[in-house]
């Protein structure tokens, strides 16, 4: 515990809940302070901050020790015209330790769907943002949400839990780049309109490809995706001069023939000197004969060779997750230690204050003797005073720290009423 309060996380997520109830209990950014008041004004938290993604809906609180953020979970259910039951059995409640392992898991993408996105972190970061302008954190949660941000950065820094690809779009991308290093500066080719074929296409261009052609069996479709990528439309019949200027070639169309045969890109593949040409057929059937890839310069990959690379990707994400768990465990623990030693401030300061009080009284009950000490000679004194308060005070500021670290309330009270400390205030 800490200083009287428990720090808990009440939430659901894609492992707990279908998409139609997450949908029901999601809060939009707008009413997140509402909600963040309402905690306060109801007494459901001392400090709170609340995190609402496609994926999960999940706050952090620091609640009453005997509440365990019971309270929390009937007010969600209450908000969102919900059965309390029906809810309840989607939540997940983690308290103390648990609770800081498990933020640090969110914003290291070790518990998002994908392991290893991105996008986590900066929601985490919006969240902390959000519940600092409204005043909702303070002792407790404030470290902790930096931390939690801290450790998502050591994660990504010491393991490269989401530098490998999972996806279509993002094993073509790499694909690509074993070919040409870096994307920035080449031209792609999209034949057709299917969804893997956008999807690699807008990896591309995420990766610095500078221009995006796009040619479909109906034109007006063409100029729509073209507009939607900020690319040139094109008809299919210029595909023999635009095959010749561009980098990479990506088909995903609904044709039952092969598009490019081997006898129609091998004047083209002579033309273009042999310079490489990067080819992804995502269609089935597939859209280019197989035997392409025999011509000198051209690379051709189909949707099983992408799925393969994805897969790879998915597995080493995986390995590198078993060193990011480490690195959250190791932190987490070290974190909870850290917030609980924050619990003894207070007592540590009314024990240093009423020290501090003592020595002022024995020297001002002895101020006839010290006024007939030179000025350097008082000095001294007094030096010496702080010296012996704070040499006699050290084991048990010691002592209140550990007994934070470990969540011993009881035992800060006991060191307290030793040392005659008022109550501390509220943290």
């Amino acid at each position: 515990m800490l200083g009287g309060q428990e720090l808990v996380t009440i939430g659901l997520s894609h492992r707990t809940a279908p998409v139609a109830l997450r949908e029901q209990v999601a809060i939009t950014q707008e009413r997140i302070p509402e909600h963040l008041e309402a905690f306060r004004a109801r007494q459901l938290s001392q400090e709170s901050v609340i995190l609402s993604t496609c994926n999960r809906v999940e706050i952090y609180a620091l609640v009453a020790a005997e509440d365990q953020g019971q309270g929390i979970a009937r007010y969600l259910a209450q908000a969102h015209g919900l059965p309390a039951r029906q809810l309840d059995a989607h939540l997940y409640r983690y308290a103390g330790a648990d609770a800081v392992s498990h933020l640090f898991r969110v914003a290291s993408s070790l518990d998002s769907l994908v392991v290893g996105e991105p996008q986590i972190l900066g929601q985490v970061k919006e969240a902390f943002r959000v519940a600092e302008d409204h005043h909702a954190v303070g002792r407790y949660l404030a470290p902790l949400m930096r931390r939690a941000l801290s450790v998502a950065k050591r994660v990504r820094t010491e393991t490269r839990i989401g530098q490998e690809p999972v996806s279509v779009g993002s094993a073509g991308v790499e694909l690509a780049r074993q070919l040409f290093g870096r994307l920035a500066g080449r031209r792609a080719l999209l034949i057709g309109a299917g969804e893997m074929g956008r999807a690699v296409a807008r990896s591309m261009l995420g990766q610095g490809v500078e221009e995006l052609v796009v040619a479909n069996r109906t034109y007006e479709r063409a100029t729509d995706l073209a507009k939607e990528f900020g690319g040139t439309a094109v008809h299919l019949d210029q595909l023999e001069r635009y095959l010749g200027q561009v980098d990479i070639v990506v088909t995903s169309t609904g044709s039952q023939r092969h598009l490019l045969t081997r006898a129609f890109m091998s004047p083209i593949m002579r033309a273009r000197r042999y310079r490489p040409l990067f080819l992804v057929d995502l269609s089935v059937p597939r859209n280019i004969e197989p035997q392409v890839h025999d011509l000198e310069g051209a690379y051709l990959f189909n949707v099983d060779d992408l799925t393969e690379v994805a897969q790879r990707g998915l597995q080493r994400r995986q390995e590198e997750a078993s060193r990011a768990e480490t690195i959250v465990r190791q932190e987490a623990t070290r974190c909870y230690r850290s917030l609980g030693a924050r619990s003894a401030d207070p007592i540590i300061a009314a024990i240093t204050r009423g020290a501090e009080a003592a020595r002022r009284a024995e020297l001002e009950r002895s101020a006839p003797t010290l006024d007939q000490l030179t000025p350097e000679q008082r000095q001294v004194v007094d030096a010496m005073s702080r010296a012996m308060f704070k040499r006699f005070l050290h084991n048990a500021l010691r002592q209140a720290r550990r007994l934070g670290e470990q969540g011993d309330d009881e035992g800060l009270r006991v060191l307290s009423e030793a040392f005659g400390a008022e109550d501390p205030p509220d943290a």
